[in-house]
């Protein structure tokens, strides 16, 4: 027997002479109809090689290195999974042995973990196994837990193997895939998405000192490609809030990132992982400096025909982004998923002057892409807006709500093209009905991309550009397509340029065969690819001769009506009466009853084994012409991403109209100037769609002064009537009709919210540090056209000190920001004294309610939920508190102690009041006065008395 060389080339392991097969002769292994015979002449050979020889004949002792865990010698199987996980270490691998993926060591612990097998040693290492067709499932679990898993297959069939020189070998194997969350790319109909406003992305985040930071952000699923350079504080809150924008699944830093950058990534982490769901955070230990990455992608990039593009955009993009993008790419190299990075016309940076990102503490103060309660997408604002029919278009919903325009042009062409989609003109019927039909087309180009596009895939994608692309007339310019809307005009008028293209490359395909996945019969010109019809002809010479044999057949057997059975395997069926005609050069049968035999004659034996080698080297044939194909079609790829594009624009703007109507919402009026809004008649756009019973509507208006401080009851609706503020805001300046009768105001360019009350223990930060962080974030990041919102704040800590924290930030937003501000509190006297000290730039609110006193002594409220003018008295807490449910003996001590603090503080004050009436009424008539300081301390004294 010939050993076989080692490692002929770097993606090949080696592989061992079969000196020990035992790991591939089990039940579940690879089925080789000649193993027993194989097996039984070995033993004999060794046996005679053996007699005579003595103990000179014993085996050789094993050395450590054959020796495993167990004590036993490595078999050809385990050597060859050493190989690999020496190969591809920090992979989970999945080794495909028989008709199973095998886990094998430290892969065996992770599955047992993680899915919830059962594992066990066998020979030297822990074991695991799943059924091969379970196999996608499984991996699909692993990814979204974080791990990176690779496919081990086996390369070589049993066919081929059995007519080659190595059949006493292991089988071949070889890496068929390596994914990640990230870089998994499904099928084109996919229901597996975990979150299907986003496809998953990769960050990688660079830094070129502690304050600046930059960051590539790339979807492999749709080719969506994201980035931005800023500047941070210690506190990492503006990479935060990009973190919650984009919610990566997988991320990439430098070994020596800064110790701020790598605990907010990995709070991030903490907070966004599920028992089903967890991100993956990956370490570069070589970072690129700046000529190396711009070496890198121009060498990377060289063999495209646009590499010019490419090299032009990056020579604009800062250093460190330009850093950030060399290592993405390096990256996803190894997982042939680096084609998006080089799409530069369709990069877009996340920050933009035409547009305001919401920080990460507003979009989940606001439940604007999941709620509070179970974090979910029910019951947010993206879910609420969401009418759209295509998984792209739902995408790009997703990143308008997460940045509202405050460029007021832009915003006022997108409002009037959702205005005219609302009048429903029919071109646009026809065009929503057509988007109810498409897949996710942004995926469907970037599988071609990625050469993993099936036949039937693709007839569905170019079937769907060219519907596309004949759903409307071309014209020579946007201005002439026909709509009011010069958005809408632009949209049409990029449908039309698909047909052309797309015709041709579909008059190429026989789509009848093509949608069965026919890659060897799906063209519709044969001599498109002739070595394909040679190895097809080749095929069908050697099915010819096979059905030649029947008549020598029959002739030899003497049996004339003789027919060949089990399809196409072409085998005969003796009865047993004829036995004594079948030659002894036949081979045994290949299987029997008690009346037949059946039987391969010998030249079919032979004809089949070539068949069988022919259709091998044809389905590589058919591979490669569809690949070459593939590679045709992605020539396309800019012309048909631009229109996914506007395809997705135009299902946003049908969801907005669709929501529009729905929910007898208003269009919003834009001021150039003045004060920041005015709502009248407004309507929490969730709690209305949630809840059966009715909204109690609410109106306010900025026009008489810059800030509200909002008082009442607890439970009255304070927070609600304050979101609700926010949200018909940010609905406006996504270019949405919103609830309420009417809504005019100017451009804001940030909403900023502090609201509700938590800890983050894994950044080392209390409740009232977690408090005072974001509002000292929010006061250096308010400007005056800021929306604020601060909710309670102070209450973390004693009364008095949050008293004056409150007092100060809310005088500092009035006097120094003069921003418009929504201050909700339960400390009245905060409230009445900045009124008094502001009374033209501050407003006191209060939710509405009635309080009746019953006959037993209990106060019975009930809650208005209407904003009114003025202070509340009373938060009512211990009426809160019987609705909670608490026992009648704990409210009525509450409410004794209540009464008695109240009477207590109220003497302390009015003692208070005297005492300094008293010193002030001494300095007053103290010698040595001027006149100045007497009328001061005169005015001082009367302020006192009123």
């Amino acid at each position: 027997m010939k050993k076989q060389s080692a490692m002929t080339s770097p993606s090949k392991i080696p592989l061992l002479a079969s000196s020990d097969i035992s790991d591939e002769s089990e039940p579940d292994s690879e089925p080789d109809p000649d193993r027993k015979f194989n097996e039984m002449s070995k033993f004999f050979n060794e046996a005679r090689q053996a007699k005579g020889k003595g103990k000179a004949s014993a085996k050789k002792k094993a050395t450590a290195e054959e020796l495993g865990p167990s004590g036993k010698r490595y078999t050809p199987l385990e050597k060859q999974v050493l190989a690999f996980k020496k190969k591809y270490p920090g992979s989970v691998l999945m080794i495909e042995v028989g008709y199973k993926y095998r886990f094998y060591g430290d892969d065996a612990k992770v599955a047992a973990k993680e899915l919830g097998m059962g594992c066990y040693m066998k020979g030297n290492f822990l074991l695991a196994s799943i059924p091969i067709h379970r196999g996608n499932i499984h991996m699909k679990n692993l990814i979204n837990l974080g791990y990176k898993v690779g496919i081990i297959s086996q390369i070589e069939t049993a066919a081929l193997k059995k007519a080659g020189d190595n059949r006493n070998t292991v089988f071949e194997r070889d890496l068929t895939s390596l994914v990640t969350a990230t870089t998994f790319v499904d099928e084109l109909d996919t229901s597996d998405e975990s979150d299907e406003y986003s496809s998953p992305r990769l960050v990688c985040v660079v830094e070129q000192d502690e304050s600046h930071i930059a960051f590539i952000c790339v979807s492999p699923s749709d080719g969506e490609v994201i980035w931005d350079m800023f500047d941070d504080t210690h506190l990492r809150i503006e990479l935060e809030t990009r973190m919650a924008h984009l919610k990566p699944h997988e991320m990439l830093i430098p070994r020596k990132i800064s110790n701020s950058s790598e605990q907010m990534l990995r709070h991030f982490i903490e907070e966004t992982s599920s028992m089903v769901s967890r991100s993956r955070l990956e370490y570069v230990e070589d970072v690129f400096d700046y000529s190396e990455a711009f070496d890198y992608i121009t060498q990377t990039s060289r063999q495209r025909a646009d590499s010019g593009l490419l090299i032009a955009a990056i020579t604009d993009l800062p250093k460190p982004v330009v850093v950030a993008l060399a290592c993405s790419i390096r990256h996803l190299t190894s997982f042939n998923r680096a084609a998006p990075l080089m799409e530069a016309q369709f990069f877009n940076r996340f920050t933009s002057q035409a547009k305001m990102h919401l920080a990460a503490n507003t979009l989940s103060n606001l439940e604007i892409f999941q709620n509070e309660t179970d974090h979910t997408v029910r019951g947010s604002l993206v879910s609420i807006l969401d009418n759209t029919r295509t998984r792209f278009g739902k995408r790009m919903l997703k990143s308008w709500i997460g940045a509202p325009l405050v460029d007021k042009t832009a915003l006022q062409e997108r409002i009037d093209a959702v205005e005219e989609v609302k009048l429903g003109p029919s071109q646009l019927f026809h065009l929503r009905q057509i988007l109810k039909t498409l897949p996710d087309l942004a995926r469907g180009l970037c599988r071609i991309q990625y050469r993993q596009c099936t036949p039937s895939e693709l007839v569905r994608l170019l079937q769907s550009f060219h519907k596309v692309g004949t759903a409307f007339q071309s014209v020579p310019s946007a201005s002439q397509v026909g709509f009011k809307s010069m958005l809408l005009n632009r949209i049409i008028f990029a449908l039309p340029p698909l047909e052309q293209p797309t015709r041709q490359l579909l008059n190429e395909l026989d789509i009848a065969e093509a949608r069965m996945d026919h890659k060897d019969r799906m063209w519709a010109d044969a001599n498109k690819f002739p070595q394909l019809e040679e190895h097809a002809m080749a095929l069908g010479t050697v099915e010819e001769e096979l059905k030649d044999e029947l008549p020598r057949i029959r002739e030899l057997l003497r049996i004339p009506g003789l027919e060949f059975t089990a399809d196409d395997q072409y085998l005969v069926e003796v009865p047993k009466t004829h036995k004594k005609h079948v030659p002894d050069d036949w081979p045994v049968p290949t299987s029997a009853t008690k009346k037949i035999e059946r039987y391969h004659s010998p030249v079919v034996a032979r004809k089949l084994i070539e068949r069988a080698r022919w259709r091998e080297s044809l389905a590589i044939e058919s591979k490669r012409a569809f690949l070459a194909f593939l590679d045709e079609v992605s020539q396309h790829y800019a012309i048909m991403r631009h229109a996914v594009q506007q395809l997705a624009t135009v299902d946003c703007l049908s969801s907005l109209a669709q929501v529009a109507l729905d929910g007898n919402y208003v269009k919003p009026t834009f001021l150039d100037d003045g004060d920041g809004l005015e709502i009248v008649d407004g309507r929490h756009p969730m709690i209305e769609v949630l809840r059966s019973d009715p909204f109690v509507p609410n109106s306010i208006s900025f026009s008489s002064s810059s800030s509200k401080i909002i008082t009442g009851p607890n439970m009255g609706g304070k927070s609600s009537s304050v979101r609700m503020i926010a949200l018909i805001a940010i609905m406006a300046q996504i270019g949405s009709y919103c609830p309420a009768s009417s809504v005019k105001l100017c451009m804001f360019d940030s909403v900023l919210t502090r609201m509700g009350a938590y800890d983050e223990i894994s950044r080392g930060r209390s409740t009232f540090m977690v408090e005072l962080t974001e509002t000292s974030e929010i006061l250096r990041a308010a400007s005056p056209r800021s929306l604020v919102i601060l909710d309670e704040l102070g209450r973390g800590t004693s009364t008095f000190d949050g008293m004056a924290i409150a007092d100060a930030v809310l005088e500092h937003l009035v006097t120094s920001t003069r921003c418009n501000t929504l201050f909700i509190t339960h400390y009245p006297l905060v409230a009445s004294n900045l009124e008094k000290k502001f009374p033209q730039r501050v407003e006191n609110l209060h939710v509405g309610y009635c309080s009746d006193l019953r006959s037993n002594g209990k106060r019975e409220v009930t809650f208005l939920y209407r904003l009114e003018a003025g202070i509340a008295p009373d938060s009512f807490g211990v009426e809160c508190a019987r609705l909670a449910g608490l026992p009648e003996s704990i409210l009525e001590r509450a409410a004794s102690q209540s009464q008695a603090m109240e009477k207590l503080v109220a003497n302390r004050t009015r003692q208070n009041l005297a005492h300094k009436r008293l010193l002030l009424l001494k300095d007053l008539l103290a010698d040595g006065k001027t006149r100045l300081e007497r009328t001061t301390a005169l005015a001082t004294l009367k302020s006192l008395a009123l």
